[in-house]
């Protein structure tokens, strides 16, 4: 392996002191809840650490203030919602409710609570903590993305408490993707945040530094709870004494008795971690499949080709027209231009060479992608997208339809003379995407463009997207899968990740506005042939106007330790999404 074999040995001393905690502590022993749910697979027996680890840092515990995929998952382990969406059968199930009637208008909604359900500190669950957690998502106090996402053409839904077991919600209009949606929702507890509700300090509450200082502070109705956090080294959960799931024998779950996640420099940290046998479970890119298999044997794992991955990787142009506080515009005039004529980046996307990419970087595991979903989402995936195969002569007449011209120095310039230059910005974590830079900028060296690199660090990057707006072009991707409604955010023009032009007061484009009345038409439509149809043209749309350079997708591979039972892997989604139904033979320490 030669490619890691320098990492490898700066990176074992950072393995071996994130080790797992000696911990031996009996379990608090709880009564279960009255409506106890019973999971359904093998019965397993109690005990043992599962480890796992991930690049980087969590930026918040908040799920008002998440909005990065690290953050959202460590809070998925331990915030419940009313409804479960099960990964592998994509049905909706029920959560902290145990049932739901839907009226016939398709617009009220009410659910029945789980009788019994506590906080982990023993506070009593109820109607109370739903319509707290509403209140806080709508308040204008807090912005938050779930606001936008949790509303149906900027109107937002109403929750109505019952009694204490009982809430109903209602969507201003048919709202079809409604429980998946709410599936989403990580539940507040009213009594511990209410204060900080009040007197306007949400936003604050449960940060890094309370998480790390007080983390029983965080409750939970999940599966786990925070036991500690110390930064740059672990994330330690531990079994949520009154979690509401138990197996067939009445042994409440979660099996496993603590969750260790460490914390890596970078994916090569966590993927050798793995390899080296100290972590019980990873996703691997491509490019370290073919290593990793050969000391699957040695170490007790086995390695999944789960076919394409949900994933989308594209590059993007800033066509944001505004300015930053002093005057100055986000993007220079001439370059906005460039970046707003459709045929500058069809031009640009003729001139990537995705099957080389695949080829060198992706080693042959993955495919070119041309839209917004991949074939992973085989429900919603649109096979019949436009598509640009590599053609720099396609590239070159498009160029020169738009008023370029190849001067004899063999560069690239505009109708005034200008030099076609840009910075591409993209996270300097992820060794694929910066491979994939890399290749791209050979690419448009054959056209006479000059792309400058830039890395930096994940957060930079999102504060420049989403904050400041200074940059000039980005390479990013997104998680996919799912109900169109996950991407509202994403293709309306209002949405905070329509990362070419965020924000929008009004599309600025007919197309935008195109595919703004399609969303909003999808989602009121209950008929899934017709939002089918609805949701295909928005794919062809993006894929005709560009605004995303689409890629290439990468095949999905994950490890996992042969001894761990209950595995259910999923076509999309997290791997040990059923973590409390995980159980092993051989404990661990």
């Amino acid at each position: 392996m030669p490619r890691h074999s320098l990492l490898f040995l700066a990176i074992l001393p950072l393995v071996g002191a994130a080790c797992a905690p000696k911990i031996k502590e009996a379990r608090e022993s709880n009564p279960l809840p009255a409506g106890v749910d019973t999971a359904q697979n093998e019965i397993g027996r109690r005990g043992g650490v599962f480890i796992d680890s991930t690049p980087g840092e969590p930026s918040t515990f908040n799920p008002l203030v998440s909005e990065d995929a690290t953050s959202s998952g460590f809070i998925s382990l331990f915030l419940d919602s009313l409804v479960r969406n099960n990964a592998v059968t994509q049905e909706v199930e029920p959560g902290l409710a145990t049932r739901w009637e839907i009226a016939p208008d398709h617009k009220t909604f009410t659910f029945h609570l789980r009788p019994g359900v506590r906080w982990s500190d023993g506070h009593p669950f109820s109607a109370d903590d739903v319509v707290f957690t509403f209140q806080a998502i709508y308040d204008t106090r807090y912005p938050n993305r779930a606001a936008f996402d949790l509303s149906v053409d900027g109107k937002k839904f109403t929750v109505e408490k019952i009694d204490d077991l009982t809430v109903r919600l209602t969507t201003p209009e048919i709202y079809a993707p409604f429980l998946e949606t709410v599936g989403g929702v990580g539940l507040l507890p009213r009594h511990e945040l209410e204060p900080a509700f009040r007197d306007g300090t949400l936003l604050k509450a449960w940060n890094v530094s309370i998480a790390q200082k007080e983390p029983r502070r965080l409750l939970a109705t999940g599966a786990f709870r925070l036991r500690s956090y110390q930064p740059a080294e672990r994330i330690v959960f531990e079994a949520n004494p009154h979690y509401w799931r138990a197996d067939s024998q009445g042994v409440r779950l979660p099996y496993v008795d603590y969750l260790v996640t460490k914390l890596v420099k970078d994916a090569n940290a966590s993927t050798l971690a793995f390899a080296t046998g100290q972590t019980d479970a990873e996703g691997l890119s491509p490019d370290n499949v073919a290593w990793i298999d050969r000391y699957a044997k040695r170490y007790g794992f086995s390695v999944f080709n789960r076919g394409p991955s949900p994933n989308t990787g594209f590059i993007w142009f800033n066509q944001n027209p505004g300015r930053d506080t002093s005057g100055k515009p986000f993007v220079p005039p001439h370059k906005l231009a460039w970046f707003t004529d459709r045929r500058f980046r069809q031009a640009i996307s003729c001139g990537i060479d995705r099957d080389g990419l695949v080829r060198g970087v992706l080693f042959g595991r993955g495919q070119p992608l041309w839209g917004p979903e991949t074939p992973a989402n085989k429900k919603w995936y649109n096979p019949n997208v436009t598509q640009y195969p590599y053609n720099p002569a396609r590239s070159r007449a498009l160029l020169t339809e738009a008023g370029f011209q190849m001067g004899s120095d063999q560069k690239l310039r505009d109708r005034a003379g200008n030099l076609v230059e840009f910075t591409l910005n993209t996270n300097q974590e992820n060794q694929l995407r910066a491979n994939m830079a890399t290749a791209f900028k050979e690419n448009m060296r054959d056209l006479g463009i000059t792309v400058n690199l830039s890395f930096l660090d994940f957060g930079t990057l999102v504060g420049k997207i989403q904050d400041s707006y200074d940059y000039e072009a980005g390479m990013l991707g997104l998680t996919g899968g799912g109900d169109p409604a996950g991407g509202i955010s994403v293709f309306s023009s209002k949405g905070r990740l329509h990362q070419w032009y965020p924000n929008q007061k009004t599309p600025a484009t007919p197309w935008e506005a195109r595919i703004d009345q399609l969303m909003s038409d999808q989602l009121h439509t209950l008929d899934y042939p017709s939002r089918k149809k609805y949701f295909d043209e928005v794919q062809k749309i993006m894929s005709d106007e560009t605004p995303y350079i689409y890629l290439v997708t990468a095949n999905a591979y994950v490890g996992l330790k042969d001894r761990w039972k209950n595995i259910r892997i999923p076509p999309l989604g997290s791997l040990v999404w059923n973590l409390d139904e995980l159980w092993t033979p051989l404990l661990t320490p």
